[in-house]
């Protein structure tokens, strides 16, 4: 079974709070321009760094989110395994995509 999600309206601040933190070490590990400046905005304390995402344009802020949420897959899919459970629900997510 394939379920598809269309998502908006994303909280990128929040994203951001929460996901950038753990990909700061292989982000500095990167080269690129880019890459280069994520690195510095994970340095931040997350609630700063929230809020300098929310400042660039729309498409780098969704190349940000589509990096971080592939970036923790695992950590996501686990999350929502989890929540499942408690809810009664049996099932195993074999992966998902964001583009």
């Amino acid at each position: 079974m394939k379920i598809t999600l269309d998502i908006n309206n994303i909280d990128y601040g929040a994203l951001v709070e929460l996901f950038l933190p753990m990909v700061h070490d292989k982000l500095v590990e990167k080269d690129g321009t880019g890459i280069a400046i994520l690195a510095k905005i994970a340095g931040m304390p997350p609630s700063i760094a929230g809020k300098m995402i929310d400042m660039l344009p729309q498409e780098t802020k969704d190349e940000i989110a589509v990096m971080l949420v592939n970036k923790n897959k695992e950590k996501i899919i686990e999350s929502v395994m989890e929540y499942a459970e408690k809810k009664g629900l049996s099932f195993r997510i074999d992966g998902f995509e964001v583009k």
